[in-house]
């Protein structure tokens, strides 16, 4: 049988160029390759990508599958019974390649032929097997006796589901569309294809604007191919193996040792041993997942009705009977007796609802609300269901309809506390009636009864910042203020956005100082108040990396694990903190990553996060990454969203300096510029020094310092991060290289890493420009060095072949080899001039080149510079042997 490529698993290997070369590699330099990985992972994809590579290069190529039953046409005796099949010896001259598929599922008198063939270089080999199973001896020799080579081939990260949707649809995937592909298929690639395939024909995937966007439901009926796939993968399966499987779609993650699951513990574990169920632990608890949320889709469409509603009655009871200690517990419960058609009891109900409502899905807590409302007998009772019943309805944008339950009621008064500031919230924040929202803040404050109303005063600042007033959030500091220990109840709801403003206003370090004082508990604030809940937490590590560096905030960020697995919101905020930290540091991968499932959350927008901000972020991280296209088109996106953004100054600015990060990293200088420096104006009239400080820093850097410098806020106020950024900006303005050396070293302290290695090299052009070249190494060799620690590049603005290459562009002649060669062996200049038959100052003038090629400033960095061939070459004659290593 020859050559043919299968038409059905034509889909790009974009992802997989690596693994490809690796493949070619094997090839020439073993006996062939033996792909390993999991169901779907895409091992016949590239499989038949490697033979048609093979085939264009002129190589004869077979096929066979391990599935095929012996003597079969197809099956690997049939090939190995072709007669032309290459001679010992005869590779050079008629290359032949067999692909194998399946090798795991070769008979083992195949498997040895194989082996012999392999061995006698006969044929080369590409094969695929599943991983986790028991492979035949013959072709587990291959690998053990180091013939063949096997590559390992994992699932696809987020970032290779986003080069291979590029790839296929010919166009840029929206943030929250490749999340939900990468969501659902967990990286796998047969799912992602599938998938993809099927969102496309029933029109789930659209393109609208250049963007291709996912609307509806996953499509997974199980009368199409991608049900049809998944059912295949579960035929087969006993009928307790099927059954478990049902159970934890309903309810996953279900715990291993609750009564529905205790009695399937064989089930339990030969699904996870094939990789179909897969655990994870919270506490003490051990819980069972499905491995692929589409798994779960197929699974419930399929289930008989009656079987669903006896399994779903049976969970719902077996987690009643655990006592519902656990957060999910009473939401999982109420779930399942609802699609049981029983009716939960109201208490039950109204925390379902909030759980809902915590987790962003409003249609679901709308719903429980509304059940739990007419059955809300005590006013207590009915009072929490109808608050929560106006956030749901905010939440999904009905914000008139959120008024109306929130503004009037029967058992609801408008002048309550809490009412209030839901109230205030949805009419800043969805129905842009600021002035009125301040308004009733304002009459709640004047007519308080209680002299805390943290609630009130925590909404006043927060209005306060959507109004553009930091210098008047910040003035409010008797929130930071008091001994360590001692904070009022709810401190969070004020002392949050106080610290905030205080940070943004250009004094971090009063900020951290404040915050630091105050213990974990104390920051937490009721879940309900959904733009402070758990805030304190995020600005501690804000705070932090202004004042103090990167590498305190990144232990900030440790002790906050515990949001990963918390509501929506929380989790956009700690990757919207860490992505500041790995940019700090120089990590845009990480941050892009982050950035990436930032944006696909559907929190709505608050005081620290909107999607249009988080997604101008995410363009700057992948220019900072040296992706300027795939960051061009996600400004596409950004710019789509602007009619939608939040009306919050502080956003609109940061989002425009995103993007004039991006203009800069793709060449439009002159636009970056103009938008830097009027993000700076927009920010200073507010207060907001901070940001006016980062953008003129930015415009200085780009070439704009004269007229950064002249616009530089009064900075005897300012502190950590932001007045070392207004210092940089005047010490580009005069062009001093002795202040840029003391920058560049302040940053690389601070943990600023891209920041120093910039300001390093300015300063070596700086120190070239007034002839000082010993400072002007130093400088090169400082930058050099904090690129390498975190392996990057200058952006492209600062780029300088002096700077980046200062060791193996410019080659040493013989003579200089010589003379450094003796110099590093610990000769003196005298010494080498009286080997060398020279004078002192032609040594000293060698050497001087020396030192400007290698990018060092003394002879005793030679050794660690030089080849040691060059100094080994030298020992003979000095005897002496100096330690060095290469170039």
């Amino acid at each position: 049988m020859s050559w043919g490529t299968d038409p059905s698993i034509q889909w790009p290997t974009a992802a997989r160029e690596s693994a490809l070369h690796i493949i070619e590699r094997a090839l020439g330099t073993s006996r062939g390759v033996i792909l390993t990985g999991e169901w779907g992972v895409g091992k016949s994809r590239l499989l038949h990508a490697a033979l048609d590579r093979a085939a264009a290069d002129g190589a004869r190529v077979l096929w066979a599958s391990g599935a095929v039953p012996t003597s079969s046409e197809g099956s690997l005796s049939d090939q190995l019974r072709d007669s032309r099949l290459a001679k010992p010896g005869e590779w050079a001259a008629e290359p032949v390649v067999i692909g194998l598929d399946d090798a795991h599922l070769l008979d083992p008198v195949d498997a040895a032929s194989l082996y012999a063939f392999v061995r006698a270089d006969r044929v080369r080999l590409v094969a695929s097997a599943m991983a986790g199973v028991d492979v035949p001896a013959g072709v587990s020799r291959l690998w053990v006796e180091r013939l063949a080579e096997r590559l390992e081939l994992p699932l696809f990260t987020r970032a290779e589901v986003a080069t291979v949707l590029q790839a296929r649809l010919g166009g840029q995937t929206s943030v929250d569309c490749l999340e939900r592909l990468w969501s659902a298929t967990r990286g796998n690639a047969l799912l992602l294809r599938e998938l993809t395939d099927a969102a496309m024909a029933e029109g789930g995937l659209v393109q609208k604007g250049g963007i291709w966007n996912w609307r509806g439901e996953l499509p997974a009926d199980p009368a199409g191919r991608l049900g049809a796939l998944i059912q295949l993968r579960l035929n087969g399966l006993r009928a307790d193996e099927r059954e478990l499987l049902q159970l934890v779609s309903l309810a996953e993650p279900l715990e291993a040792d609750i009564a529905a699951v205790a009695g399937l513990a064989r089930a339990a574990e030969s699904l996870n041993r094939s990789g179909m169920v897969v655990t994870e632990r919270s506490g003490l608890r051990l819980r069972l997942r499905l491995a692929y949320p589409l798994y779960s889709a197929v699974i419930l469409r399929a289930m008989p009705e009656l079987v669903g509603r006896r399994l779903r009655r049976q969970l719902a009871d077996a987690i009643e009977a655990t006592g519902m200690r656990r957060s999910g517990d009473v939401p999982r419960m109420v779930r399942l007796r609802l699609e049981a058609g029983q009716i939960p009891v109201v208490g039950d109900l109204s925390a379902a609802a909030e759980s809902a409502l915590s987790q962003h899905d409003y249609e679901k807590a709308e719903e429980l609300a509304r059940l739990a409302l007419p059955r809300s007998d005590a006013a207590d009772t009915a009072t929490g269901v109808r608050l929560v019943l106006g956030q749901a309805l905010e939440g999904q944008g009905r914000h008139l309809e959120a008024e109306d339950v929130l503004s009037d009621g029967p058992t609801r008064p408008a002048d309550d506390e809490e009412v209030i500031v839901v109230r205030a919230v949805n009419l800043a924040f969805g129905l842009g009636r600021l002035p009125e929202a301040i308004g009733i803040v304002e009459h709640g404050l004047a007519h308080a009864g209680d002299p805390d109303r943290s609630s009130l005063r925590g909404a006043r600042c927060l209005l306060g910042l959507l109004d553009d007033r930091f210098a008047d959030v910040a003035g409010a500091g008797g929130a930071l203020d008091g001994a360590p220990g001692r904070v009022p109840r709810h401190a969070g709801l004020v002392g949050a956005p106080v610290a905030f403003a205080c940070v943004e206003s250009g004094d971090p370090e009063q900020a951290w100082r404040a915050l630091s004082r105050e213990s974990p508990d104390a920051s937490r604030c009721p879940e309900r108040h959904r733009l402070t809940g758990g805030a304190t937490e995020w600005v501690r590590g804000y705070a932090a990396l202004r004042a103090v560096g990167p590498v305190e905030a990144a232990a900030q960020l440790d002790g906050m694990r515990w949001w990963d697995e918390g509501v929506p919101r929380d989790r956009i905020r700690i990757s919207l903190l860490r992505a500041r930290v790995h940019r700090a540091r120089g990590n845009s991968a990480a941050a892009v990553e982050e950035l990436r499932r930032a944006g696909a959350l559907g929190a709505p927008p608050d005081w620290l996060t909107t999607r249009t901000w988080t997604l101008a972020q995410l363009a700057a991280a992948l220019a900072e990454a040296g992706e300027h296209a795939e960051a061009v088109r996600a400004l596409v996106e950004v710019r789509s969203l602007g009619s939608q953004r939040v009306l919050y100054p502080l956003a609109r600015d940061g989002t425009a300096l995103e993007m004039a990060r991006v203009s800069a990293h793709v060449g439009d200088r002159v636009s970056a510029v103009r938008q830097a420096l009027a993000v700076a104006a927009s920010a200073a009239a507010a207060g907001r020094r901070a940001q006016s400080v980062d953008a003129l820093n930015l415009a200085a850097r780009l070439g704009a310092a004269d007229e950064a410098a002249g616009l530089l806020p009064d900075t005897s106020a300012l502190s950590g991060l932001t007045a070392l950024q207004a210092h940089h900006v005047r010490a580009l303005a005069r062009w001093d290289g002795d202040d840029l050396d003391d920058i560049a070293e302040r940053y690389a302290v601070l943990g600023f890493r891209p920041l120093a290695a910039e300001t390093a090299a300015q300063s070596a052009r700086s120190h070239r420009a007034q002839g000082n070249h010993r400072r002007c190494r130093a400088a090169r060799v400082l930058c050099q060095n904090l690129l390498t620690a975190f392996d990057g590049t200058l952006p492209p603005w600062a780029g300088d072949e002096l700077l980046t290459s200062p060791g193996p562009a410019a080659p040493l002649t013989v003579r200089e080899r010589e003379v450094a060669a003796l110099v590093a062996a610990g000769q003196s200049n005298q010494e080498v001039a009286d080997r060398l038959c020279v004078s002192v100052r032609t040594v000293e003038n060698h050497l001087h080149r020396t030192y400007d090629k290698l990018g060092i400033t003394a002879r005793s960095e030679l050794a660690g510079r030089l080849d040691p061939h060059d100094c080994s070459r030298r020992e003979c004659d000095t005897g002496a042997a100096p330690a060095g290593r290469p170039l």
